[in-house]
């Protein structure tokens, strides 16, 4: 073998085994259609547009919540539904959550041997975003769940709850006149021992930039904060804090975009699972335009474009998200929930119009059929 040979084989062996020599492994199994499905308990009612979720385990116990709606967009016949299963594929009634009104943004989390559930009451208008209330209700895991509570923080959305030095944290923005060209940006993390009385960390909010929305965040192992916030007709920030400072986030800006943001922590390497747009760069108005026409323009090109769930590594030092993977997903899809089930394993749901069939731009998504799927992420 010459010395030209040596080096072509070397080259070959790189570019197909580089994800296994320089990096981490990673594979899914085949996803499993959860929502609808036949084994899903009588009282479940599901309608077209099945959405917005989240996942827990808690003892022994598998825990979904979904929206049910005939679109994608605010209706009074909107449902949430809480189901629990051991094995994933036989689902027992928890919870039905019917207002009259809108419902969206269920979360969960396991805090002091009580799995706490969060979600927030909108309007019923299908061309406005209303927030009012965000409730709480909560299970001991025996079956029987709580009233519902207000937790008194009118106009703003959560997010996501996670805990920090044992007291829960809620990432939340303030959601009134987000689509108007005079929203002032508040993005705060809220803190609570009992999932109902919230107040804020600091006086300022950790992100006051307009339209700011979805401040996912996570801890790594040494306690340090990493977010991701949407702007909504601009792109994102890629956010961190320390730990002995969490009230000021520094940040970098992008013009992409991350819907739907889920971080998730393997090692103590940071992973993001959101809506990625296929058209790239959300921000493509001529920055020679008012304020005003840019955003309108970004959002109505925005919603006449393809979508697909991908996978991201969070860059810690730059502050950047790489792209890994797409996942089976088109039209209008995201919203994932995650749950390490073992040390290299996790649980991961996603909703998204039927992969299987003709790919979908996502405002035609958004008014079609829409199911809950599964898969088993796996790292090697």
């Amino acid at each position: 073998m010459n010395i030209k040979t040596i080096y072509l084989f070397l080259i070959l062996v790189i570019f197909f085994k580089a994800p296994t020599l320089f990096g981490q492994s990673i594979a899914t199994t085949e996803w499993q259609k959860v929502i609808p499905s036949p084994n899903l308990p009588s009282e479940i009612n599901c309608k077209r547009s099945n959405n917005n979720l989240d996942i827990a385990f808690f003892k022994n116990k598998y825990y979904l919540a979904f929206r049910t709606a005939p679109t994608h967009f605010a209706s009074k016949k909107t449902i949430i539904y809480i189901v629990s299963s051991i094995d994933l594929k036989n689902w027992t009634f928890e919870k039905e959550i019917k207002l009259g009104t809108d419902a969206r943004e269920p979360r969960f989390c396991v805090y002091k041997d009580t799995l706490r559930f969060l979600f927030f009451e909108s309007g019923s208008s299908l061309t406005k975003f209303e927030p009012h209330n965000i409730w709480n209700a909560e299970t001991i895991g025996d079956g029987k769940w709580s009233a519902l509570v207000d937790v008194n923080l009118p106009g703003f959305v959560p997010w996501r709850m996670r805990i920090n030095n044992d007291t829960l944290l809620l990432s939340a923005y303030y959601g009134i006149d987000l689509y108007k060209s005079g929203h002032k940006g508040n993005l705060r993390l809220f803190k609570s021992t009992d999932a109902k009385n919230w107040t804020p960390i600091s006086e300022k909010p950790q992100i006051d930039i307009s339209g700011a929305e979805e401040g996912e965040f996570i801890f790594d192992s040494i306690g340090n904060l990493f977010a991701t916030v949407r702007l909504e007709s601009e792109g994102a920030l890629i956010c961190s804090a320390p730990k002995d400072n969490l009230q000021i986030w520094d940040f970098v800006k992008t013009k992409y975009k991350y819907d739907s943001a889920l971080l998730f922590l393997h090692g103590n390497d940071v992973y993001l699972v959101s809506r990625r747009n296929m058209d790239g760069e959300m921000d493509k108005a001529n920055p020679k335009r008012k304020p005003a026409f840019r955003k309108k323009y970004n959002l109505i090109r925005y919603s006449f474009t393809k979508k697909k769930t991908a996978l991201f590594k969070f860059n810690k030092e730059k502050k950047s998200l790489e792209w890994i993977m797409d996942f089976p997903s088109t039209g209008d899809n995201a919203f994932p929930g995650i749950v390490q089930i073992e040390p290299n394993k996790y649980v991961l749901f996603n909703y998204t119009n039927d992969p299987s069939k003709q790919e979908k731009t996502w405002i035609r998504g958004q008014f079609g059929k829409t199911n809950i799927y599964y898969t088993t992420l796996i790292f090697n």
